[in-house]
């Protein structure tokens, strides 16, 4: 038997506190949401700057070690006075297409970044590269002239900044 006193529902009261709170749960979830898709990005770009990075990397350690140094590394220079390291780390007066050896790259900056033969990398937009090479044999515990460090500087698009490096021996 049903009781005319026993209602079931809820009072105005009730569903005002429930839509205050489900309003405040969706503008928190929202915010949440909103700050994570800013973010979103972020992991594509420093991406984008590693395969840069690694390209440019790799392309600069497959030189040779100095001018100096005789093709296919028979010889090293500065093991003997005859074939003494260069002084200068900078370009020959080489074209970029024709770098021979690592310290060709020194100062390189490029916007919009190129290859080897000086084409534009397709899929950089926005990136430019730079590259500084410094002797760094005293970093590792070896002679000042025997080691190369070349650190290779990614700026993206949004002006983030990713330096790698990594070190040419003279052995």
């Amino acid at each position: 038997m049903l009781n005319g006193n026993n209602n079931r529902g809820f009072t105005l009261v009730e569903l005002i506190i429930t839509i205050i709170l489900s309003g405040i749960a969706m503008v928190m979830f929202a915010g949440i949401y909103a700050s994570t898709q800013v973010n979103s990005v972020s992991p594509i770009m420093q991406v984008k700057a590693a395969e840069l990075a690694q390209a440019y990397l790799e392309e600069i350690s497959l030189k040779r070690f100095d001018e100096q140094s005789p093709v296919g590394n028979q010889y090293r220079c500065d093991e003997n006075p005859a074939i003494p390291c260069s002084n200068t780390l900078a370009s020959d007066g080489e074209t970029r297409d024709r770098f021979d050896d690592v310290d060709d790259y020194n100062n390189l900056n490029e916007l919009p970044p190129r290859d080897a033969l000086g084409n534009i990398r397709n899929g950089f937009n926005g990136f430019s590269a730079s590259v500084v090479v410094s002797y760094a044999g005293t970093d590792q515990g070896f002679g000042a002239r025997d080691l190369k460090r070349i650190e290779v500087t990614i700026t993206s698009p949004e002006d983030d900044l990713f330096v790698f490096s990594l070190y040419k021996g003279n052995f």
